[in-house]
């Protein structure tokens, strides 16, 4: 960027390289790169307008008049080195996807030598693609105010979706202001208030869910969605209840609610927010979350999936590296509502039911790529390629992994090794169609149990739930029935 350029014969040709740029005595300043989509103060553009004699902005104008992009400089580079440089909200509230470099795409004889100012080829090329129907999910959940490129001939529907989905918020926003009326009026006017703000179906009573693997359930050891004590942002199948609980359960447990001091690990979850296209409901006959695709998307709602508790609660469930190949691991990392923390959920059509996936984008996906990547574990499937199995022994790449183990003798009625082999182990993502790898969910929502004057007298505050002792002496032993 930093070079003298001319324009001629309909082409870009670099002329010189640019001396060190330097204020006050020599000493250098840091050039900040921005976007050219910007507001900026009245303050601001009359300072730029009419700079002091001999300033940085009346020196920067020389310096840039002939370099290439110089509006993606030149302000960021004035901000952050004046007086203004307290006032920088660093969010332009735009929300672009950059697609693969022309060398990824195509052979040197086929690119435009004109569109490239760089020194070397490779590093030209490389602009925001076209907004696509199977990325509004991730548009919707952004946050953002703008977003470019559109295409109305490539995808004449895309901005028709997003009007009718602004159209359903509106009409839930009007409700949801109405019902607040009327609860502040009735708490005005001295009425007792029971109505509550609505939640969506898969808000489960506000208080999270347990994600069990589907094939422990009846495990000595149920297995569930979760993170280690330890507090590290790795995610694994850990046990889900203390020592003392799966006794006590009932054979049908996951079918209603648990109580939250029961668990052993970090393993509540928040679902949401979720896009608006499609619908999710959790069958309480089974558990199972019951996913209806909607107008554009196949897979239905995708979701974001937040840690409940620890330290790192409300941090967002994260495909690592926004690896679109399998083998990625599973984590938990800052929100950031890209397409690697959207989450949807099988119904058994294109992915298995109970299966969780995420779906990289076609801008990002070759021909060869895995449409679907679900949650996962290595070395379950006989499908399982060498590409996929991650990680290496830390000590010694010969020792043998649990499931390795000559004593890995117990298999599930479907033929695959119990899951207790993985207990522990941190999962990662597989191909939803690799039979065995996937791990299948169910969701059981949890429950805070209140104490009331007497000793031993429970009440739940956000259920009515029936909650029975299991046995006289065993004050631990609550089964949860069926009635959430």
């Amino acid at each position: 960027v930093w070079n003298y350029f001319v324009e001629c014969d309909d082409a870009l040709h670099r002329i010189y390289r640019l001396p060190p740029l330097t204020v006050d005595k020599g000493h250098g300043i840091d050039i900040h790169t921005s976007s050219q989509w910007f507001i900026i103060s009245r303050e601001f553009a009359w300072y730029i307008a009419n700079p002091p004699k001999n300033s940085l902005v009346d020196y920067l104008r020389d310096y840039m008049e002939h370099v290439v992009v110089a509006d993606e400089s030149f302000f960021g580079t004035v901000l952050r080195n004046t007086h203004f440089c307290s006032t920088l909200h660093n969010d332009n509230f735009l929300h672009i996807q950059f697609g693969s470099w022309e060398n990824e795409d195509k052979s040197a004889n086929q690119r435009d030598p004109r569109k490239c100012v760089m020194r070397n080829p490779d590093h030209c090329g490389r602009s925001p693609t076209t907004m696509t129907l199977d990325y509004l999910p991730v548009l919707e959940l952004s946050g953002d105010l703008f977003a470019r490129k559109f295409d109305d001939v490539a995808e004449p529907l895309l901005k028709d979706h997003i009007d009718r989905r602004r159209e359903k918020e509106e009409e839930r926003f009007l409700r949801e202001e109405a019902l607040a009326k009327e609860i502040e009026a009735n708490k005005t006017a001295g009425v007792e208030v029971t109505e509550k703000l609505p939640l969506e179906s898969w808000e489960f009573q506000g208080e999270g869910v347990m994600l069990v693997a589907k094939e422990t359930v009846l495990d000595e050891i149920p297995l569930c969605l979760g993170l280690s004590r330890d507090g590290a942002n790795r995610v694994h199948l850990l046990p889900c209840f203390k020592e003392d609980v799966p006794p006590t359960l009932s054979p049908d447990w996951y079918t209603g609610a648990v109580i939250i001091e029961e668990i052993e690990h970090f393993n509540r979850w928040d679902i949401g927010p979720c896009s608006s296209d499609g619908e999710l409901h959790r069958n309480e006959t089974t558990g199972e979350l019951e996913m209806t695709p909607g107008e554009y998307t196949q897979t239905g709602p995708k979701c974001m999936l937040k840690i409940g508790d620890s330290i790192r609660k409300g941090r967002c469930l994260d495909v690592e590296s926004d690896r679109t190949k399998p083998g990625a691991y599973l984590n938990i990392f800052p929100c950031e509502a890209k397409w690697h923390q959207l989450f949807s959920f099988g119904n058994g059509d294109v992915v298995p039911s109970g299966g969780i996936h995420v779906s990289p984008p076609k801008h990002l996906s070759s021909k060869k790529s895995t449409a679907h990547l679900c949650l996962g574990v290595q070395g379950r499937s006989s499908e399982d390629k060498a590409e996929w199995l991650r990680p290496e022994h830390d000590d010694d790449p010969d020792d043998l992994w649990p499931w390795e183990q000559d004593n890995a003798t117990e298999y599930y009625d479907n033929g695959f090794l119990s899951l207790k082999y993985w207990d522990g182990l941190q999962l990662q993502t597989t191909p939803c169609s690799n039979e065995g790898a996937v791990v299948e969910f169910l969701y059981v929502p949890f429950i805070v149990e209140e104490y009331g004057n007497d000793e031993g007298e429970s009440t739940d505050n956000k259920s009515d739930a029936a909650v029975e002792e299991k046995t006289d002496d065993d004050a631990e032993g609550l089964v949860v029935g069926d009635e959430l």
